[in-house]
């Protein structure tokens, strides 16, 4: 229950909502008290308007007498009408203040949640799930706001009924109201085991939702690869078996459920049947009266459901806290990469240098040493082309730029400051990347261009587009720039997604831009035309290219050679094709595919 404490000043920031709601859930439980006074006095009048009218019967006040009876009784029964409407209207104020209060709350949380979610480095996204992570910002926060709203409302309401009624009870016959209360211990410990088996199949049916989630999440977003391989009756085979562990956790949630419906009924009845046995016994012995029976039947029927209701409130907050638990783990999360302390803006802009001295770095999950002392020099304006074999450790070198990887060994600089010295948002709005898993959003093209320059016009827009090469493609489609690109840009082609993505990096006219095997999905032609377009940027901002293409780096200031995550050669274009390396066969290699195709 500790980690529900976190959730204390929440209810002290919306104090305006749960303090007036607290006090209509105890006006409610009063105006509902007081229905069985009245019903009792009506009951027990009854005899002596009887007795009355006999003593006048056949006489000429017998008229008056029966109107007299009928305007007394009719006065009760208005009287527990505007009982019954005051009940109810502090009932419906209670939740729109309670409840609402609870709505707020899930909203901040929420937020809280997704921002924080946004906040946490990419190796935090290595380790969790999609699906679990969704299952968290939904169901676990839903299971928070329930207890915040209806188990503080419950439990309000339900204790003012309890005490009020029995000492009400009480004061009538301690005697019936012993006998009265012999089931509801019974009713109090079915309801506690009812909750924990609740409780348990509830959490092994959140876990399995969890599951279901990501096979679903995971099975969309790999929906190309399943096509392409005909995997579709074997996705439907492994989604069907999570489908059926889903179900059979549902159902024996349902079977708890449904046997605890006559398990209530059965001890309600049984409260009622003890008032009238002994009630009648008692009324027949002139201790009681029969409207206190009729009273004792309404305070039982009062009292069950919230006896009933702390049982379910208990259910609430376990699964509130295990909720909570699961989202205060991402919440005291810190991100393994962040702003360094004192690393507020200074007014200091990004130039565009980069040095690298005897960096290193070893990835955290597979312990493989991705990089050992990796040198390199990079003044601003100039361009620096990374080649090497798949698993090198090119991509890995790049992702420090912008700190989505931190360095372990060896300093990285940029303008000859620490990187981790440099705020990152200062940093990143410096920075141009271009990806190798291309990423667009469900959005419209011009949206996804401008993502990283939301404030852009339309002519950025476009000369963006322009230099990536992929205006005329826009400009071919019935919506130009505001066609919707689908989920993950799946409507695209790979070249589209690339250059689309080429632009939004452009259109931020940064001072560093990266891009990490980006031109991968084009064709030769195209890419000597983005090549051509980029050289426009040469001498404005520092260019890190990363290709397996020897025509896209070859006009680079400085090219590094990567093997095995060390630099095994190093120098320009014609430099390297003399030292007779793993760069110059690489180039002899593409020399020879492009001769074939031409003579082909």
């Amino acid at each position: 229950m500790h980690s529900l404490r976190r959730l204390n000043v929440y209810y002290w920031q919306y104090k305006h909502l749960f303090i007036p709601g607290l006090l209509c859930a105890v006006a409610s439980a009063v105006f509902a008290i007081i229905v069985p006074m009245v019903v009792r006095q009506a009951i027990d009048s009854i005899p002596r308007f009887v007795a009355t009218y006999k003593a006048f019967e056949g006489t000429a006040l017998d008229a008056v007498v029966y109107a007299h009876a009928f305007v007394s009784l009719a006065t009760f029964g208005f009287v527990v009408l505007v009982l019954s409407l005051g009940s109810g209207l502090f009932s419906f104020l209670m939740r729109q203040t309670l409840v609402v209060a609870s709505r707020h709350v899930e909203y901040d949380l929420r937020n809280r949640l997704f921002a924080k979610l946004q906040a946490l480095s990419y190796d935090f996204y290595l380790k969790h799930a999609t699906g679990d992570l969704i299952t968290r910002s939904t169901s676990d926060i839903e299971h928070v706001r329930r207890y915040i709203g209806p188990a503080v409302m419950y439990t309000t309401r339900a204790g003012v009924v309890i005490l009020t009624a029995l000492s009400v009870m009480f004061w009538i016959s301690p005697r019936l109201t012993l006998f009265t209360l012999i089931p509801m211990p019974f009713l109090a410990v079915s309801v506690f085991f009812v909750a924990r088996m609740v409780h348990t199949r509830s959490d092994a049916l959140q876990k399995q939702y969890s599951r279901l989630t990501s096979r679903v999440q995971e099975a969309l977003s790999g929906i190309r690869v399943l096509k392409a391989y005909a995997r579709e009756e074997s996705e439907a085979g492994a989604f069907d078996e999570e489908s059926s562990a889903y179900r059979h956790r549902s159902l024996r949630l349902a079977m708890v459920e449904a046997a605890w419906r006559p398990v209530f009924v059965t001890l309600v009845g049984a409260s009622t049947l003890i008032v009238v046995w002994i009630g009648g016994a008692l009324a027949m012995a002139g201790e009681i009266t029969i409207g206190n029976i009729a009273e004792y039947i309404i305070y039982v029927a009062l009292m069950t459901w919230p006896v009933a209701a702390m049982g379910f409130v208990i259910t609430m907050v376990q699964r509130a806290a295990a909720s909570m638990s699961r989202l205060n783990e991402i919440l005291d999360t810190e991100p393994s990469i962040a702003s360094a302390s004192g690393s507020e803006a200074d007014g200091s802009v990004v130039e565009g240098r980069i040095t690298f001295r005897g960096v290193g770095f070893r990835h955290p999950n597979s312990g493989v040493k991705a990089l050992q002392d990796i040198s390199i020099d990079v003044p601003a304006g100039t361009t620096l082309a990374v080649v090497g074999r798949t698993g090198s450790g090119k991509t890995t070198l790049v992702e420090m730029i912008p700190r989505l990887l931190d360095v372990e060994e060896g300093v990285l600089e940029i303008d000859g400051k620490d990187i981790r010295a440099w705020p990152l948002d200062i940093l990143r709005g410096a920075i141009g990347y271009v990806p190798q898993d291309v990423f667009l959003f469900s959005d419209t093209i011009a949206n996804n261009i401008a993502f990283g320059h939301m404030e852009a016009d339309q002519d950025a827009v476009r000369k963006a587009a322009s230099e990536a090469d992929l205006l005329d493609n826009v400009d071919s489609f019935k919506d130009g720039f505001e066609t919707y690109v689908g989920e993950r840009g799946i409507t695209l082609s790979g070249g589209q997604k690339q250059r689309a993505s080429i632009a939004r990096a452009l259109l931020r006219r940064p001072s560093i831009l990266i891009l990490d095997d980006a031109l991968s999905a084009v064709d030769v032609n195209t890419e000597r035309i983005i090549l051509g377009h980029l050289k426009g940027h040469f001498g404005k901002r520092t260019i890190i290219i990363v290709s397996h293409r020897i025509s896209a780096v070859q006009d680079a200031d400085q090219i590094v050679v990567l093997e095995e995550g060390c630099i095994v050669e190093r120098g320009t274009h014609s430099e390297l094709v003399d030292q007779g390396g793993f760069y110059a066969s690489l180039y002899l290699k593409q020399q020879l595919e492009q001769e074939v195709e031409a003579y082909q």
